[in-house]
């Protein structure tokens, strides 16, 4: 019984040994650590604190097709680029690049989002002839630490800022909250994002105004620091791919309205 037992465990253990190296990936030897900020609908909470989102999707389909593992982590958007300039991140699902960024990440885009302007419905009026907020010189603004909004709204915010009438938060959850109780007339938003702060906000109505913006780009980051030039090239044909077989637009229509959808990944304006 010793004999066949040790024999058992012996097949177990190489059975365990052959699984684990049938697993082992050399594209990604470790996981890779991806960093989720709470920007919904891409990332954010449930009730219960998991994590919900079109990134969390994506990161589950990038995984499938790569074999890579994903160790999820949450970071600020201002500290989100001080890690991965300190070589603590290796991935992140949403980001807008810039000069700056693009030395230390290579970004893949993969979707086209358009800003709003979130008010609350009893914000102080502007006046008359200036029904856009951004024409007022006394509208307050509150803005994210770590966004770059884009050529469109920067000049706008600049000059707010030159009067002293922007807040400045670290999530973009804290400024919409900064309108909803009247410490700030506006904030800017995702087009994408104004369903779920209108339902967050339901005790306190807010309004959302267009005021034309062109889209911006979102992608996925990857470091230049942390992984090899191999990973991203896979990560960027499990993407490309997933755009080609609709897999990503059926994310999209699972956390989006089905027009909408259509909208960001096609780049509509």
């Amino acid at each position: 019984m010793n004999q066949l037992r040790r024999i058992l465990l012996l097949a177990l253990g190489s059975l365990a040994l052959l699984s684990g190296v049938a697993h082992a990936d050399p594209l990604c030897p470790r996981p890779l650590r991806l960093a989720y900020s709470m920007l919904p609908p891409l990332y954010y909470q449930d009730e219960q604190g998991e994590g919900r989102g079109i990134e969390v999707d994506l990161a589950q389909a990038l995984s499938h097709r790569t074999g890579c593992t994903f160790l999820p982590t949450y970071e600020s958007r201002i500290r989100l680029w001080a890690a991965f300039d300190a070589s603590q991140v290796d991935i992140s699902l949403s980001g807008v690049a810039t000069a700056e960024r693009e030395r230390f990440a290579v970004f893949l885009p993969y979707l086209h989002l358009r800003n709003v302007l979130l008010l609350r419905n009893a914000a102080r009026s502007p006046a008359p002839a200036s029904p856009n907020p951004m024409n007022d010189p006394e509208t307050t603004l509150a803005v994210t630490r770590g966004f770059h909004y884009g050529p469109f709204w920067e000049p706008w915010i600049s000059q707010v800022q030159s009067r002293g009438l922007v807040s400045q938060v670290a999530e973009e959850g804290d400024a919409v909250r900064l309108v909803a109780i009247g410490r700030a007339d506006t904030t800017i938003v995702r087009e994408i994002a104004w369903s779920y702060y209108a339902s967050q906000y339901s005790d306190r109505p807010l309004r959302k105004l267009d005021v034309g913006a062109t889209a911006g780009v979102m992608s996925v980051v990857l470091s230049r620091k942390t992984l090899d030039p191999a990973v991203h090239k896979a990560i960027a044909k499990a993407l490309s791919e997933m755009k080609a077989d609709g897999s990503l637009l059926r994310i999209l229509q699972k956390h989006l309205p089905a027009e909408l959808a259509d909208k960001v990944i096609d780049g509509g304006q």
